[in-house]
């Protein structure tokens, strides 16, 4: 498995909930993963995965260029240590790549016919995200990149509907597999527990935001409409780090009048005890970068298992998602005002917001959880191949 990020990295679970179901299902899990930060051993085992770090370019801010030059290192890396690998096991692998900074690598050994078959796990819409780091010319070559090489993988599997009919144009299967907690992994204590073990105000009506602290996530107009907000029993929470984190904190303290606690990363079972404490989860972003506006984040399904209600912005895919399943609020509009009046107003309707949790608890139990796209997962390497190691 390909992966250009830290593999042990919080901010990444959809590649360590991969990895640990394809272990649990007998197959030997090999994973080369780009440490942006330096923060790990060059060599660990993680879940029953053999995990490669190499560092190559540290980037402890964010820089486009630093990306570009740490992600191309980085495939070059990847390819010469899968050669090794595989005089190593005496056999081809499967090679799991997640999204297009490692897909060159990956089709190289397919071509050359060292892999047993491809899988491109495309977590993010390669055009919007490479337009957003860099520009539209730069965005338009890296598509066409992609459409080239995405005839060399057996399997394409992505995150959102949007993404896969993009996707399908080019290759004409491409499964869906949602960016899903595991049941088995949401905190089992009620609201007020979790608000007592996190020191969180009891009687307060909690927003939280849950994640990493980046672009696009409107942060700043959180802070804006929780300076608007009156009703002392409202409360924000933003949990989290990232390359926008200090900036945030900065603007955080010459904010006044806002009701809110700031909570450095935490482990993943405690940020998931964070989203349960709250009563609605800020998943706000920004609609002028395309990739976030297709994007099915995180933070919905593990809200949604949490009977957490969702509050996202009209246009995205999230917006449809949520009219679709009654399990949040759509904003016609993202004025700081209008906002805060929204959010005020749902603090003063518990029967409403009841409504919500209930409509997004059914659903993640019964279709949008990591136990279900897990088996779509398995189902997907078994039509490649019997169990063996991957990349």
């Amino acid at each position: 498995m390909f992966v250009a990020k830290g593999f042990q990295r919080p901010d990444i679970p959809r590649a360590r909930q991969e990895g640990r179901t394809l272990v649990q299902a007998g197959y030997p899990l090999y994973v080369f993963a780009w440490d942006r930060y330096g923060e790990f051993p060059r060599r660990e085992n993680v879940d029953g995965a053999t995990i490669r770090s190499f560092t190559g370019v540290n980037l402890r801010n964010f820089s486009s260029l630093g990306l570009a030059l740490g992600g191309s290192l980085f495939q070059i890396v990847i390819f010469f240590a899968t050669l090794r690998l595989i005089n190593h096991l005496k056999q081809r692998p499967i090679v799991h790549a997640h999204d297009m900074n490692t897909l060159l690598p990956s089709c190289l050994l397919r071509i050359l016919g060292l892999s047993s078959g491809l899988v491109y796990d495309c977590r993010e819409l390669t055009y919007g995200v490479y337009s957003g780091w860099y520009n539209p010319f730069v965005g338009g070559i890296m598509r066409t990149l992609e459409e080239g090489m995405l005839r060399y993988a057996d399997v394409v599997i992505t995150v959102s509907r949007p993404i896969a009919e993009y996707l399908a144009r080019i290759k004409q299967v491409v499964t869906v597999i949602y960016n899903c907690p595991r049941m088995a992994d949401i905190p089992r204590v009620s609201k007020m527990d979790a608000r007592k073990q996190l020191r969180l105000p009891r009687n307060s009506f909690i927003v939280s935001y849950v994640g990493m602290i980046r672009y696009g996530c409107k942060l700043e107009l959180l802070l804006s409409v929780a300076s608007r907000i009156k009703r002392q029993n409202v409360h924000f929470v933003v949990v989290g780090d990232g390359p926008q984190a200090s900036e945030f904190r900065r603007m955080a303290n010459k904010t006044e009048g806002c009701r809110l606690t700031i909570v450095p990363r935490v482990p993943r079972d405690r940020a998931l005890l964070y989203v349960l404490a709250s009563d609605l989860t800020w998943a706000l972003y920004d609609d002028r970068n395309l990739s976030l506006n297709v994007a099915m984040p995180w933070k919905l399904f593990e809200s949604m298992a949490c009977s957490v209600p969702v509050l996202v912005e009209r246009g995205s895919s999230r917006a449809s998602f949520v009219e679709k399943c009654g399990c949040g609020v759509v904003l016609p509009n993202d004025a700081p005002d209008f906002v805060a009046e929204t959010i005020s107003s749902l603090a003063q309707a518990p029967s409403h917001h009841e409504h919500m949790s209930r409509a997004g608890k059914r659903l993640a139990e019964s279709e949008f959880n990591w136990e279900v796209m897990s088996e779509k997962l398995v189902g997907i390497y078994k039509a490649l191949q019997r169990p063996q190691a991957k990349a």
